[in-house]
């Protein structure tokens, strides 16, 4: 059954070694699309292969049989419109998708008088083709359209940069344009200040969930700091500084996997241009982050989910930390959602056995995977002396004080 849709951009890509056939192809495209704009895109050699791998969000090293097959020169990419789109269910690399029929016959075609494999490129569907620009050219699909709205005839451009972001971000704002148009994530928690200010005294890092590590890493061209296979911490180039980001994954037992599905598709966009889990799933989120992947819980967090629990309409002081009234919510949400508590594939990530067990006793089921790394009792201990040094603190500046006067 055809679904038809309102006009929408798209994206063909004529790679180096097809480019003999580049008039046949470009006359077949102009014969069923509106082209907007042409462009011949020169990449570096020396960032080819990353290029190609944050493009296509898989690892191809340099001189991978995709580069050799593609070739390494300028390429042409070609942007149109689709003014009468129908969408159909057809057998892609990925399996059975619903893409435009029009865009994904001719990619085909095209495939094929080029001698075959996949030296021309051409997206799928919008979601892909907003990819495709942001990542070649740093516009989503709006503003690209936008910008090029009065364009009477094809315009050719040469274009003699490698994909945005290659070399670092400008900005946190310019980050998260991009991770808005290419993937789908959620800043989890400490986002007041973002993005503005990425600096906290008591939360190093940016926590992000997504739907697919690797291709986050790929997009946002970060460095993995530690080797460990299921170790998730990752910096990132903005404005200079090396940033610190954790990337969460569905799947990865950070929470539920059914939990992190549902926080990504209930989202909301943050006034200031990123996204966030939407009220009800930042505020249990939090709880869950600050009872079970801590070993205390720190200040911040008791004043944070203390004024957080009167807008989603619970109520929670912070008298009550001292209490297991919060860990009774958070067993109450968990029973109603069917979520269950989980340890983390991150051996880094705390685990508080003590609170798993109450609630335990109150019928939540734990996803345990092995025994918890030794390092749990490291971080409790850490935790604990660093509550007493504080109280230790307090109580002598107190006393000084009070023998001043």
């Amino acid at each position: 059954m055809n679904s038809i849709k309102k006009s929408e951009l798209h994206l063909f890509i004529i790679w180096h070694n097809a480019r003999k056939y580049e008039l046949k192809i470009v006359e077949d495209i102009a014969a069923k699309f509106s082209i907007i704009k042409k462009y011949e895109i020169h990449w570096s050699k020396e960032h080819f292969s990353k290029n190609l791998s944050r493009f296509y969000g898989t690892n191809l090293p340099k001189n991978s049989h995709k580069e050799k097959h593609c070739g390494i020169g300028p390429f042409l990419a070609i942007v149109v419109e689709d003014n009468e789109p129908a969408y159909q269910e057809h057998i892609t690399s990925k399996g059975g998708k619903l893409v435009n029929t029009k865009m994904f016959t001719s990619k085909t075609m095209h495939r094929e008088w080029s001698g075959g494999g996949h030296r021309i490129h051409g997206s799928n569907d919008v979601a892909e083709a907003n990819h495709n620009l942001t990542l070649l050219f740093g516009k989503n699909s709006n503003d690209f359209a936008t910008e090029n709205k009065n364009c009477t005839k094809p315009y050719f451009e040469k274009y003699n940069k490698n994909l945005v972001g290659h070399n670092g971000w400008k900005s946190l704002n310019q980050l998260f344009y991009v991770l808005n148009s290419t993937i789908q994530y959620v800043v989890l928690r400490n986002f007041d200040y973002l993005p503005e200010n990425y600096r906290s005294d008591d939360h190093g890092d940016i926590d992000l969930l997504t739907t697919n590590y690797h291709e986050m890493c790929f997009i946002t061209n970060s460095n993995k700091i530690f080797r460990s296979k299921n170790r998730v911490h990752n910096e990132i180039i903005v404005a200079g500084e090396h940033l610190k980001f954790d990337f969460r994954t569905v799947g990865d037992r950070y929470y539920d996997e059914k939990w992190e599905i549902d926080i990504l598709e209930n989202r909301q966009m943050h006034i200031n241009g990123f996204f966030i889990p939407e009220q009800n799933d930042l505020y249990h989120s939090l709880l869950y982050h600050a009872l079970i992947h801590k070993p205390s819980i720190c200040d911040d967090y008791k004043n944070k989910l203390s004024k957080m629990s009167k807008e989603t309409g619970n109520e929670l002081n912070v008298e009550d930390f001292e209490t297991d009234k919060p860990l009774a919510m958070l067993i109450a949400y968990l029973q109603r959602q069917s979520y269950s508590l989980t340890q983390p594939q991150d051996k880094s990530v705390y685990v508080n056995i003590r609170n798993i067990n109450k609630c335990k006793k109150g019928n939540v089921k734990y996803q345990k995977v092995s025994m918890p790394p030794i390092r749990n009792h490291f971080k409790y201990a850490k935790s604990k002396s660093k509550h007493y040094i504080t109280k230790f603190k307090r109580i002598t500046s107190s006393a000084i004080k009070k023998f001043a006067k």
